[in-house]
């Protein structure tokens, strides 16, 4: 609580310090002491200040000044200015034109009562009464903006003009007041540390204000231009150090009096106080400089755009959250209302029952039959039979039906006409029950990654400021003019977008600024031009390994298409999928089949489907299938982050690791894909290193080598760096094997796994 106190009181006194000294410079605006100072205390006593201290120190301006005569004048325009204050804070009304004709009313006494002024025209206090009003009105609108926006916001251009205007006359006081020359060395100071934390411009601006002071106090315009050099000067060197930038402040004043001579006296005393406003900037810690030029930069940046961005992921966030809950109750819906099956018992009953009503019910001998239980149990004994051979004939019926039955013949027809419908049956409810799996394993799917892209997306962006304007700075100084520029995400996520101008630049020397500034290799992902002069760039963190492939295939003889393709592409920016689908036989239907395939698959993957959700689904669609639809599939997921591998086998023959140590082999025991509607692929996880090759081939090539083994013998004698060339080279070896005859469908996948900038 004390430490509170003690900085209350500091501010406080520092506050009432600089009112008083605005009180002394204002009322020394010219060479008489004249009342510009009522503009100060109107000002500051709306806006808060203390109604004891400030007249107090109004007063007391006058008094230090020797300008005792405008008491009784000073006395009476406090005293209307405070009732005035008083009777608004009373109602807590606001105000602005009327304590301006307050201001006139309270200045009538500076007319009337001579005093002091007795040798001043009427004429002239008219004047000075109204010159007063005039920057009553400036100082209050610059001081209202100051108390309100601070630095957090930015001023109008009334407001900025009105504080321009404000600090050109507060110069001139000061000028009036103590000296020149000490104005000269504050200007050093104040130009020194304003272009040290704003950006180029604004020194030059304030500058020729700053400049207007002297202009006025020594009717001399040439100033303005001197201090304009100096803020070019500030600027220029500012770059390499601030000291640097305070050195060529010194140097540039004196080569101005040197060379132009622009000075009407240049003594020592000139050079000595702008170095102390140069010592004093050098010796201010540059903790607080940066601190200062932080919290000012932070009061300068749009905020609005990141803060729509964030808003609109949570709200995003939100209903891909609730849709993925959609497609999950979607998903329950499908698993567990399921139509009841006809079992096998209420099915035999069923046929027996037709079996009697359509054939024994219109036989004479029916009575007959239906009182012996042994007829009954032979029809159900055929049904059985029937069952388990799925079609019956007269062979398969009992002693006593064909030896009492009239009508053997109607009822063999009846039962097989009976068990082909039931049969069918069966097979509309399996593949019923098959696409209600099928449909709610894909909701499943879809709500799985409707809630990943809600988790990812709801994670708030986060932004770096301080790195963006490094960022900012090493690119300029680089050559590269950007407009706007935004990083955000972190670690493996880090991102930065930005505009630039749209001329001709090296993308590869913007790159290399980018990752040396930000500390982690970047690559150029997305560029778009957005106007005939600009364009937007967008560069994310660079994995450390990348691959090239090759591909080397023929056709079976006497065939018009091949039966096997393949895929390579990229899923993400860190993973891509390789593939090989191989067709039953050979022809346009077995290539039909594969290149379905492999297009679900691909398709799947980038949707973002988990990799057995989407290895199931292909597989029931292809066991569903009427015809005889399946495939041997090879797939393999790269992680070129991790530098690893996942190998999925379906029917697939095995498949190569090529490195420096050796020739692994990755083999797979499953069926192929659409033979069985529940079937568990081959998997396998390995880890890679760099310049690892990758080589999946299909049974037409494993059948023209004898074995595993030759293959990996004829790997061994040839480099396997060109992943191109090492599949050109399989497959004329596998035709030179098959004595040039091409017995099935051939193809060999190579890949090529690389550390970046190590090709």
């Amino acid at each position: 609580m004390k430490t509170l106190r003690r900085i209350t009181d500091v501010s406080s006194v520092i506050k009432y310090s600089f009112i008083f000294f605005c009180f002394l410079a204002f009322s020394k605006l010219e060479n008489d002491v004249l009342p510009y100072s009522s503009a100060i205390f109107v000002t500051s006593t709306v806006l808060g200040a203390s109604l004891f201290i400030t007249p107090l120190l109004y007063l007391g301006s006058f008094l230090i000044l020797g300008a005792s005569d405008l008491l009784l004048p000073a006395c009476i325009f406090a005293g209307v200015i405070l009732i005035t204050v008083l009777i608004y804070r009373k109602f807590k009304s606001n105000y602005f034109i009327e304590i301006i004709a307050f201001t006139l009313i309270g200045l009538i006494g500076f007319i009337l009562l001579e005093g002091q002024n007795a040798f001043i025209t009427i004429e002239k206090r008219v004047l000075t009464v109204i010159l007063t009003t005039v920057l009553t009105i400036l100082t209050f609108i610059a001081g209202k903006a100051i108390k309100e926006k601070g630095l957090k916001f930015k001023f109008s251009l009334d407001q900025t003009a009105c504080l321009l205007v404000c600090v050109a006359l507060f110069g001139l006081g000061v000028c009036r007041l103590i000296s020149p020359l000490a104005w000269k060395g504050v200007c050093a100071l104040i130009l020194l540390g304003v272009c040290y934390i704003y950006r180029v411009g604004i020194c030059s601006i304030l500058s020729t204000v700053l400049g207007l002071s002297l202009a006025l106090f020594y009717n001399d315009v040439s100033y303005v231009g001197v201090f304009l050099v100096w803020s070019v000067s500030i600027e220029c060197f500012l770059r390499l150090s601030r000291y640097a930038g305070a050195l060529s402040l010194l140097i540039c004043d004196y080569l101005i009096q040197v060379v132009f001579s622009v000075y009407q006296n240049y003594q020592v005393i000139d050079f000595i106080c702008i170095l102390i406003g140069c010592g004093v900037f050098c010796l201010i810690p540059s903790s607080i400089l940066k601190n200062l030029k932080e919290q000012l930069y932070s009061f300068r940046e749009k905020q609005l755009t990141r803060e729509s961005i964030n808003r609109c992921r949570s709200v995003l966030a939100g209903r891909l959250y609730d849709l993925s809950g959609v497609f999950t109750e979607m998903a329950d819906a499908f698993t567990n209302f399921k139509k009841n099956n006809v079992t096998e018992e209420s099915a035999k009953a069923f046929i027996q029952k037709q079996v009697v009503e359509s054939v024994c019910k219109d036989c004479v001998s029916f009575s007959r039959c239906s009182s012996k239980n042994a007829v009954k149990a032979d029809i159900e004994k055929l049904i059985d039979i029937g069952f388990a051979k799925g079609k019956l004939s007269l062979i398969d019926m009992p002693k006593d039906i064909s030896k009492n039955c009239s009508n053997p013949n109607n009822i063999l027809f009846a039962l097989n006409k009976l068990l082909a419908d039931y049969r069918l049956k069966l097979l509309e409810d399996k593949n019923l029950s098959s696409g209600r799996d099928l449909i709610a394993s894909e909701a499943l799917g879809v709500a799985e990654i409707l809630r990943g892209l809600a988790l990812e997306t709801g994670s708030l962006v986060k932004y770096h400021n301080t790195l963006e304007r490094k960022l900012c700075d090493e690119l300029f100084k680089g050559g590269f003019n950007v407009n706007e520029l935004l990083i955000y995400g972190e670690n493996d996520l880090i991102s930065v977008s930005l505009i630039t101008a749209m001329n001709e630049f090296s993308l590869t020397g913007m790159q290399a600024i980018i990752s040396k500034t930000l500390g982690v290799q970047m690559d150029l992902t997305d560029r778009n031009k957005i106007t005939e002069d600009k364009c937007y760039l967008s560069f994310r963190r660079a994995v450390d390994f990348d691959a090239v492939f090759g591909v080397a295939k023929a056709v079976k003889d006497g065939s018009e298409k091949s039966g096997d393709t393949h895929s390579v592409i990229r899923i993400n920016n860190n993973r891509f999928l390789m593939a090989l689908s191989d067709g039953m036989g050979s022809g346009k239907q077995a290539n039909a089949v594969s290149s379905a395939s492999l297009s679900l698959i691909e398709s799947f993957y980038k949707a973002g489907l988990d990799g057995n959700l989407i290895l199931q689904t292909v597989n029931k669609l292809l066991a569903i299938n009427s015809e005889d639809t399946f495939t041997a599939l090879d797939v393999s997921i790269i992680d070129l982050k991790n530098c690893s591998a996942d190998f999925i086998k379906y029917g697939a023959p095995y498949g190569f690791i090529i490195n420096d140590n050796g020739i692994k082999i990755v083999e797979g025991n499953t069926l192929p894909l659409g033979i069985l509607d529940q079937l568990k692929p081959s998997v396998a996880t390995t880890s890679l290193d760099g310049g690892d090759m990758i080589v999946l081939v299909t049974d037409g090539i494993t059948e023209a080598f004898s074995s595993s083994g030759e293959i990996i013998d004829y790997l061994r004698k040839v480099p396997a760096k060109n992943p191109q060339t090492l599949a050109n080279g399989i497959l004329e070896k596998a035709l030179e094997l098959s004595n040039g005859k091409k017995n099935d469908d051939m193809t060999v996948l190579a890949v090529r796994v690389f550390k970046k900038n190590a090709v």
